[in-house]
């Protein structure tokens, strides 16, 4: 399998947007921007060519001069919305800023290890497809602190740069790009002044995580960029807004699809899958009882009580409601010690009165039980096609999968082993099988215990090194992984 890169109309439009800002300046070469052993980016534009050509390019993109936040300032905003193709925007945007003007040093700036991984696994799987339509293949590479020959050549090489690093790479004056007295120095200053020397394009990343702190400002400022360029769906800090693409664009365009979310909460929301106990009837019959869901009626849903309901019935066809077609009444009792009615249905929930749709542990296998349901009929539609199905599910903690008592995974291992002979003509899931079929995304420290913390992943990246940069390997249906488990911190 392979990913192909698309023509889209809206991408080409804020590539383009980036482009025009730089429109006039002369071509960079070896003879016009490499000094004392430095190749530089190098713009003779004055500021107001540039901000002429910035006033320009957000009219034609029918933005509004408030809107744009217009400023003096060397910083561009593109309003993207998430999922689609910010990466590959700005990605395309160094190749052409390479073809117009020979700029050749680049910066990728991310708020963390996870997106500086997706960002070199972008590069890997584009890099042939690129270099098909450009002509060329920069030299692209993650800022690592025992490698700094790399950095040497980033500042030195006539060919283009990308060097891919997180904040944390250089915000504290410890860390080796601003050390003073190193044996490996280029020409006896701190890396960070001879990358500055560069004048390095920056391409922030999500800049509103944690890039305009007084800190990084100021260590930003040390890198003396060109140009910084930020790219995010949620701008916090909006300075010259060349494009945009707003989440009702995006889906008025069919840019981005649906998604199906299921949520368990207080809250009046129909696809909670919520359930109380509202009355119970007992005399000479079976007992009976009538329970708060969320039901069909009249071309609406509404949470109100259902008709009165006995052992054996179902959930789903009382309320006309298909998310609770897999609570049929196993048991309906009341206990001599409490005088508590409780309601068990076939798929192990349990409703007692007084109280919701059971404890948190209920909810979540609620939730985990729609959640395969909903996996096995999609992926076996797609598989048909060729499509691999994944389903991402975000956790509180990661003490809930990994931990001693990893609730929520022993949940997802009842519920799959219970729903799998349903989708597979009787047939049982072994338990390495469905070990296979999980995938996560968290990391392990040195005593062995997992986290999401960035600081531990760092050292760590195997773990998720296959959702993050083999994409064509886990999209392939000879993968095994078809969950994913990640907390959304």
């Amino acid at each position: 399998m392979e990913l192909k890169l698309e023509n889209l109309i809206y991408q080409d439009t804020a590539i383009n947007a980036i482009v025009k800002v730089f429109k006039g300046t002369e071509k960079n070469t070896f003879d016009n921007s490499f000094f004392e052993g430095i190749r530089s980016n190098v713009c003779k534009l004055k500021m107001d060519k540039f901000s002429a050509n910035i006033k320009a390019i957000v009219s034609e993109n029918g933005i509004d001069d408030e809107t744009a936040k217009l400023s003096s300032e060397k910083d561009l905003c593109i309003e993207m919305e998430t999922g689609t193709g910010k990466t590959i925007v700005y990605l395309k945007t160094i190749y052409e800023l390479f073809k117009h003007y020979g700029f050749t040093k680049f910066i990728i700036l991310v708020p963390s290890i996870a997106i500086r991984q997706g960002v070199l696994g972008t590069l890997k799987s584009f890099e042939e497809q690129l270099e098909g339509i450009y002509r060329f293949k920069p030299q692209y590479f993650e800022y690592d602190s025992k490698k700094m020959q790399k950095v040497t050549n980033f500042i030195q090489d006539q060919h283009p740069q990308i060097m891919v690093m997180t904040l944390a790479s250089f915000n504290s004056e410890d860390r080796i790009l601003n050390q003073a007295e190193r044996e490996d120095l280029f020409t006896n200053i701190p890396f960070i002044e001879a990358i500055g020397r560069t004048n390095p394009i920056i391409l922030m990343d999500e800049p509103q995580e944690g890039m305009d702190t007084e800190n990084s400002i100021k260590q930003i400022a040390r890198l003396n960029p060109l140009i910084k360029i930020r790219y995010s769906a949620t701008h916090k800090n909006i300075k010259n807004l060349l494009f945009r693409l707003t989440p009702y664009d995006s889906y008025k365009q069919g840019l981005v699809k649906k998604i199906e979310v299921l949520t368990v909460s207080e809250k009046n929301d129909e696809a909670s899958l919520k359930i109380e106990f509202a009355d119970s009837q007992y005399g000479n019959g079976d007992p009976k009882v009538k329970l708060k869901a969320w039901k069909q009626k009249n071309s609406k849903i509404v949470f109100e009580k259902t008709s009165w309901m006995k052992v054996g019935d179902n959930l789903g066809d009382n309320t006309k409601n298909p998310s609770y077609l897999h609570y049929k009444i196993e048991n309906i009792s009341k206990s001599l010690r409490d005088g508590v009615w409780k309601v068990k249905f076939s798929n192990g929930i349990e409703i007692i009165e007084k109280q919701s749709a059971g404890n948190i542990e209920n909810i979540w296998a609620m939730q985990i039980e729609w959640l395969i349901h909903r996996h096995f009929s999609k992926s076996q539609k797609l598989a048909l096609k060729g499509i691999k199905c994944l389903s991402l599910v975000f956790i509180d903690r990661v003490s809930n999968y990994m931990g001693e008592d990893p609730k929520i995974k022993k949940l997802f291992i009842e519920k799959y082993k219970a729903i799998f002979p349903e989708y597979n003509d009787g047939k049982t899931a072994t338990d390495q099988y469905i070990q296979d079929i999980q995938g996560y995304y968290f990391a392990q420290t040195t005593e062995k215990e997992y986290t999401d913390s960035e600081v531990s992943m760092r050292s760590n990246k195997e773990i998720y090194e296959l959702i993050l940069q083999k994409k064509k390997e886990l999209l392939s249906l000879d993968n095994p992984v078809q969950f994913i488990f990640h907390t959304p911190h």
